[in-house]
């Protein structure tokens, strides 16, 4: 459509603008409510401003934390289109979001049209066209979580109420024209329509009158536009409140038209929100009633619970303080954002049952050897306000995630100790643990079960639960001595008076009569001769049964071998090797019974063995061995210097490599290192277990002298237990393994991976029950002890040992 002006005589331009204005107008108006009605670019975001009506102080709290402070809305005094503007000033940039570059929060912004204007009135970035003004519309996309807000006019100009948002995979358009203009403008070319339902609505507004309408909010996968005109520069904008979007289909409702008059205006009404905006819609539930993963979001907290929620949400806006790790402050976050803050362990009135639950189990961390003050929560006093009760929630939940984590994988990173600890630790997830302990029915049980589940933990918190037990007058060893006959006087009579039972007579050291009957019956009990004389078998016996109370260092050690049982996976396997250091022995279990063991050499305190979880996979017959560097400079080389003949004697070959340097190599053999076989779990480590052609070392009660690998006393009879495992239904013999030795090398895949655990436990449950202790030959029980604060106790260190190497 085009206008053409015709003058007539007398009459100047500025009259013929004035008149054709009208028409210019109307065409402008049609254009633009045409383009907007097919636009379905998103609407703009409304500005800033107040907290909507009706929402409680702490939602208002809790939105101000989150979005900081807004700045007041500005006074419009320059924005308008009255022809009786005062010389026009260079317009500022509209900066994101709808505000100038000068601070100005007047520019409303609307889609930008496809088709672009001539050159001359090509808008800017921001609404700034060509010439400095600054009414040209720029489209911006409406994308916030949290319900916005809107400018709405005030005393003297018409407001519109938006129409709520359409659910997912609709469209609503709202199309305001603007007022009249001075300039025609041809109707530009709209862009095409999204493959969704598109509802458009069209509000012709008075001349010179400004309609402003809230920006609706955006729903995932539903577009919104909204497109309004500049406010006249008298215009007072003050914000509103848009509404939250709903889940529902695509709904249009019509906006009323604007009045004629605007003195006749109805003020406007803050729309109704779903509910308040918390700090965790962006991690958990999203606006409009749906989550993270596109299922419905739980419905917004009401009642009592629903300030403590509130109190929540703020809380966790700035969760520094809490006292978790970056993974479980990220698990709090989402968790409560998709319960809408709602609380789990408290209620309106303190601790709830479930909250009672996770504060007993805390209090019982001691029975599992960990530290009740790591996991201390103080309770909410009666008649607490939300702020406090939301505290105690919170520090729960943590508490709760620390027990869970220093009960399954340790409390501190084994590593730290030495390089060659490097076991393999599960650490829970802290997500699945809350969603866990906000459904289980029993929230203690729930937390136990996070303890090592392995029966020789359980033996360990047993004995450590006997020493915690009051006892009795302490049992007094009886000393050796001479034959004690009846009649005979002697100094030990009243210890075995008190041993057996009978009262003690100060000053009686007359092995009488009724003494000597109590021995013969003890003698009975214990299947020795009923002679009633006291001999060494007899005192040896009544020794036996006499546990020396329990010592700070003993409780220490057992506390410190708990902790390194969490060090392990949970699941150890159907079959597994079990390799413990200090016992210098290795087991094959079956469960938790031994189908096999053997003796072992470990590394030296130099060398010492690495602690390790790692599946063995193959074993080589006939192994050549290829001496690592550092032995070869620490030992071949000066043996050597010292005699050129000695490599050749042991069969190791010296070869030039492709750096220029040399490599050692020995070959298969019965002189060979690693004897007639070796067994392989790869590792960092690179150390395994392997036979050895020192059998003497076997003998000897203390076996540390490898360079780090574990040597088997018997290797044909522990690769024939392994080998069927592995292997199974092949009936593999140590005689059929023999019979495999020769000179060349020749491997035996596993169809099924063993695992194998080197373990270091210096203290442990025999399988007679008794607590036995073994030497801390690389100091490493003595440095867990000093790293849990238990090092007060004496160090049971092994003969010249010294703590681990860093």
């Amino acid at each position: 459509m085009s206008v053409t002006a015709i003058r007539q005589p007398g009459r100047t331009p500025a009259m013929e603008r004035r008149h054709a204005r009208p028409l210019g107008a109307s065409v402008a108006a049609l254009a633009l409510a045409l383009a907007l009605a097919l636009s379905w670019l998103p609407a703009a975001a409304a500005g800033p401003g107040e907290p909507p009506q009706g929402l409680s102080p702490a939602a208002a709290s809790a939105r101000a934390l989150l979005n900081g402070p807004r700045p007041a809305a500005p006074v419009t005094t320059n924005a308008g289109m009255g022809t009786a503007d005062p010389p026009r000033r260079a317009a500022p940039v509209v900066a994101a979001g709808g505000v100038d570059s000068a601070g100005n929060g007047e520019h409303i912004v609307a889609p930008r049209p496809a088709a672009a204007p001539p050159a001359a009135t090509r808008p800017a970035a921001g609404g700034i066209d060509a010439a400095g003004n600054g009414e040209a519309p720029v489209a911006r996309a409406a994308t916030a979580p949290a319900p916005q807000t809107a400018p709405v006019a005030a005393t003297g100009a018409t407001s519109t109420p938006a129409a709520p948002v359409a659910g997912p995979a609709a469209t609503t358009a709202t199309t305001l024209p603007a007022a009249p203009r001075t300039a025609v403008t041809a109707p530009q070319a709209a862009p095409l329509a999204p493959p969704a339902a598109a509802a458009a609505t069209s509000i012709p507004s008075a001349p010179h009158t400004a309609t402003t309408a809230p920006a609706p909010q955006a729903t995932p996968g539903a577009t919104a536009v909204t497109s309004a005109p500049a406010a006249p520069r008298t215009t007072t904008v003050a914000p509103q409140a848009a509404p939250l979007a709903t889940p529902t289909a695509a709904a249009t409702t019509p906006a009323p038209a604007a009045p004629a008059r605007p003195e006749m205006a109805a003020p406007a009404r803050p729309p109704v929100a779903n509910g308040p905006a918390t700090p965790l819609q962006a991690s958990g539930a999203q606006p409009g009633g749906l989550a993270a993963d596109g299922a419905p979001a739980p419905a917004p907290v009401t009642g009592p619970l629903a300030p403590v929620a509130e109190a929540v949400a703020v809380q966790l806006a700035q969760p520094a303080g809490l006292g978790a790790t970056k993974k479980e402050t990220e698990a709090l976050v989402a968790f409560y954002g998709a319960r809408q803050g709602l609380p789990v362990f408290v209620d309106e009135r303190g601790v709830n049952a479930r909250g009672a639950a996770v504060l007993a189990r805390l209090a019982a961390a001691e029975e599992d050897g960990l530290e009740p003050a790591d996991y201390t929560v103080t309770k909410p006093p009666r008649g607490a306000d939300a702020a406090a009760l939301a505290q105690a929630e919170l520090r729960l939940s943590v508490a709760a995630l620390t027990y869970a984590r220093h009960a399954q994988s340790g409390r501190f990173e084994p590593s730290r100790i030495s390089d060659q600890v490097t076991p393999t630790r599960e650490i829970p997830d802290p997500a699945a643990l809350l969603a866990s302990l906000a459904q289980t029915p029993d929230a203690n049980a729930t937390l136990a079960a996070f303890n090592p589940p392995h029966a020789g933990y359980k033996a360990l918190k047993a004995k450590l639960a006997a020493m915690s037990q009051p006892k009795g007058p302490a049992q007094v060893a009886i000393p050796g001595g001479e034959l004690l006959k009846p009649g005979d006087s002697d100094p030990r009579v009243p210890a075995l008076r008190a041993r057996l039972g009978l009262p003690v007579a100060p000053g009686n050291l007359v092995y009488d009569a009724a003494l000597v009957t109590a021995v013969k019956a003890f003698q009975d009990s214990v299947r020795l001769k009923p002679t009633g004389v006291l001999g060494a078998a007899t005192v040896t016996a009544l020794n036996r049964g006499i546990q020396a109370a329990p010592s700070a260092d003993m409780k220490a050690d057992i506390i410190a071998n708990m902790e390194r049982w969490r060090w392990l996976p949970r699941d150890l396997g159907a079959h597994y090797v079990w390799v413990n250091i200090p016992e210098y022995m290795a087991r094959i279990h079956e469960g938790d019974a031994v189908i096999h063991e053997t003796r072992i050499v470990v590394g030296k305190k130099e060398t010492p063995t690495p602690l390790l979880s790692q599946d063995m996979r193959y074993a080589v017959v006939n192994p050549a061995w290829n001496i690592p560097p550092s032995i070869a400079r620490n030992e071949m080389m000066p043996l050597l210097r010292s005699d050129p003949s000695a490599l050749a004697a042991r069969g190791i070959e010296v070869v030039r490599n492709g750096s220029g340097g040399y490599t050692f190599r020995q070959s298969p053999g019965e002189r060979n290192a690693l004897g007639r076989i070796k067994f392989m779990f790869p590792n960092d480590h690179s150390v395994y277990l392997h036979d050895t052609p020192s059998k003497a070392l076997f003998a000897r009660e203390q076996r540390a002298f490898s360079h780090g690998c574990m040597r088997v006393q018997d290797p044909l009879e522990f690769g024939e237990v392994l080998f069927n495992i592995g292997l199974p239904g092949e009936n593999w013999t140590a005689q059929r393994i023999g019979k495999m030795f020769g000179g060349k090398e020749r491997y035996i895949t596993l169809k099924q991976r063993i695992p194998v655990h080197v373990v270091y436990f210096t203290t442990f449950v025999a399988d007679s029950g008794r607590l036995e202790s073994r030497d801390d030959l690389y100091g490493i029980n003595a440095e867990v002890k000093s790293r849990l604060g238990l090092d007060a106790a004496r160090r049971r260190l092994a003969e010249g040992a010294s703590p681990a190497r860093r």
